[in-house]
C-alpha cells in the first residue's frame, strides 16, 4: 500500500483531461464504528428499527440495533465483476445485487437465504451456483448459541424436516422435535396457537402458524424520511422472512440458563420464535440468523482486515490540515479499516465503499447519505476505471472537486494505482461538469 505524501501525482479524471494533485499532507485517525454500508440499506434498517433503538416503541428487533460487520464484498456470479455488496446484522444479511437498480424499489435490497443455507450446507455465489464445501450448521435455532445439543439448523436436514406435510388451516399445533424424533404434547394445547396460512408453491408447502403469521402481518409505529407513523411493519409478509421451509414446531430451549418453552418456525431468510412467556411485543421474535451464519461461514474469528485511509475533507480551512483544494477546503487522510481482500480491484472497492459512507465527527464527506454506489473496478498498467452508479450529491461548484479528490485519495493509496478514471452512471467523469 502507498503511503500518501506531499509529492504531486497525476490524476486521469476524463479523456484527455489530466489534473496534477498534490497528496495529503496528515492523516487523522479515528476508532472506527459500523457504519451502513450504504444509503439503502441504512433506510431498510431505520424503518422498523430506528423507533425501537429510539424508544418510541418497545418492540422486537427486526435487523438488530446496528451493523454487526462493515460492509463486506462477497462472492456472486450475477453481480458486476462477480462481487456483490452486503452488511451483516444480528437478524439478516442485506445485500445488493445489482447496483443499478431502482433505489426506490423494495427488492434493491435483498436479505439472503441465509437458512436454506446454512441447513443444506452449502453457500450460493451465483444464482445457479453454490460452494457445497461446508456442513450444516450446528448451531442452535433459538435459545442460548453455546448449547449443544439442540434444536439446530443442521438437525432440520438430519430428520427431514422439510419434508413433512403441511397441516391443514386451523389445526392445533402441540407437536414438539424431541432428540431424534417429532411428539405431540398435549402441554401445549393451552396456548392455543394453530396453522393460519398455507403457502403452497413450487418446491414449498408449508403452513405459517398463527403468531408468525400474525407478526408478518402486523403494524406499528414506522421511521421514513425523518418521520414517524403508523403502517404495515412489512410492505410484504414474505419480504423479511421469505417463504416458510419447515412447519412450527415447540422447543425447550434454555434461554439465560432457564428452560423455556418456545415455538419456531424456519423460513427461506429467518427462523421466528414465540415464547408466550415474554412481555408483549417480545412474544415473537427474530432468530439471530445473520450472527449465526457469520459465525457458521467464517468461524469466530471472523474476517481478517487490513489498515487503509480514507479521503475526507475540512470545508474552508485552507490547507491547515492537509492539502489546500477547491473552495479552500483541505483534503485530509482518516486511518481506518477493511476486511482483507485478494485483488486490488477488490481493495479499492471496498475503500471506495467505505468512504462513501464514513461518518466522522469533525470532518465532512460528500457522499455520506447519498444513493452512491461501486458498479465495477478496473485496474491495468497502474489505470484504475472506477464505475459509480447512482447520485453522489453534488450541489454546488465547490462540490465538484470534493467529489474527485475523496475518489481520489481513497483509490490512489494502492501501489497498483497511479491514476484514476472515473465514471459516473455510464459516463466518463469530468471535473467541472457537475455543480456548475
Amino acid at each position: 500500500m502507498r503511503s500518501l505524501l506531499s509529492a504531486p501525482v497525476a490524476v486521469i479524471l476524463a479523456a484527455g483531461l489530466i489534473v496534477t494533485a498534490f497528496a495529503p499532507l496528515t492523516g487523522q485517525a479515528q476508532e472506527d464504528d459500523y457504519f451502513f454500508a450504504n444509503q439503502s440499506f441504512e433506510e431498510r434498517w431505520e424503518r422498523t428499527d430506528r423507533p425501537v433503538l429510539e424508544g418510541q416503541v418497545d418492540r422486537t428487533w427486526m435487523w438488530g440495533p446496528a451493523p454487526n460487520t462493515d460492509s463486506l464484498l462477497e462472492e456472486y456470479a450475477d453481480s458486476p465483476d462477480g462481487i456483490r455488496q452486503v452488511q451483516y446484522f444480528d437478524k439478516s444479511r442485506m445485500e445488493i445485487n445489482d447496483p443499478t437498480a431502482d433505489t426506490g424499489e423494495l427488492w434493491q435490497v435483498t436479505n439472503g437465504l441465509l437458512v436454506v443455507e446454512m441447513v443444506e450446507g452449502r453457500i450460493q455465489i451465483g444464482d445457479d451456483e453454490f460452494d457445497d464445501s461446508i456442513e450444516p450448521a450446528n448451531i442452535p435455532i433459538a435459545g442460548d448459541i453455546n448449547v449443544i445439543p439442540g434444536m439446530t439448523y443442521a438437525k432440520i436436514d438430519e430428520l427431514d424436516l422439510r419434508l413433512e406435510s403441511a397441516r391443514e388451516e386451523g389445526t392445533l399445533i402441540n407437536e414438539a422435535v424431541r432428540e431424534d424424533e417429532i411428539v405431540v404434547d398435549e402441554q401445549y394445547d393451552e396456548y392455543g396457537v394453530t396453522a393460519m396460512y398455507e403457502v403452497e408453491i413450487e418446491g414449498v408447502n408449508n403452513t405459517v402458524a398463527s403468531p408468525f403469521w400474525g407478526f408478518m402481518n402486523d403494524d406499528g409505529l414506522v421511521y421514513e424520511d425523518g418521520d414517524y407513523f403508523t403502517d404495515d411493519l412489512f410492505l410484504n409478509p414474505f419480504y423479511a422472512t421469505g417463504y416458510p421451509i419447515t412447519e412450527a414446531y415447540w422447543a425447550t430451549v434454555l434461554v439465560g440458563d432457564d428452560p423455556t418453552d418456545v415455538l419456531w418456525q424456519c423460513f427461506e431468510r429467518r427462523c421466528l420464535t414465540y415464547t408466550p412467556d415474554n412481555p408483549d411485543g417480545w412474544q415473537v421474535e427474530s432468530g439471530n440468523v445473520g450472527l449465526h451464519y457469520y459465525l457458521w461461514r467464517y468461524g469466530d474469528q471472523g474476517h481478517a482486515t487490513q489498515d487503509i485511509h480514507v479521503g475526507l475533507y475540512a470545508p474552508g480551512d485552507a490547507g491547515q490540515q492537509g492539502w489546500e483544494f477547491g473552495c479552500e477546503d483541505s483534503l485530509v487522510t482518516v486511518d481506518t479499516t477493511i476486511h482483507q481482500q485478494v485483488t486490488v480491484e477488490n481493495e479499492v472497492r471496498a475503500a471506495l465503499q467505505k468512504m462513501f459512507s464514513y461518518d466522522h465527527p469533525e470532518l465532512s464527506n460528500l457522499f455520506e447519505g447519498q444513493p452512491i454506489f461501486v458498479h465495477s473496478v478496473g485496474v491495468s498498467e497502474g489505470v484504475a476505471q472506477i464505475w459509480l452508479v447512482g447520485n453522489p450529491g453534488i450541489a454546488g461548484v465547490c462540490d465538484d472537486p470534493r467529489f474527485v479528490e475523496q475518489i481520489n485519495a481513497t483509490a490512489m493509496q494502492f501501489d497498483e494505482v497511479n491514476h484514476v478514471v472515473i465514471y459516473l452512471n455510464g459516463e466518463e467523469y469530468e471535473l467541472g461538469q457537475m455543480g456548475e
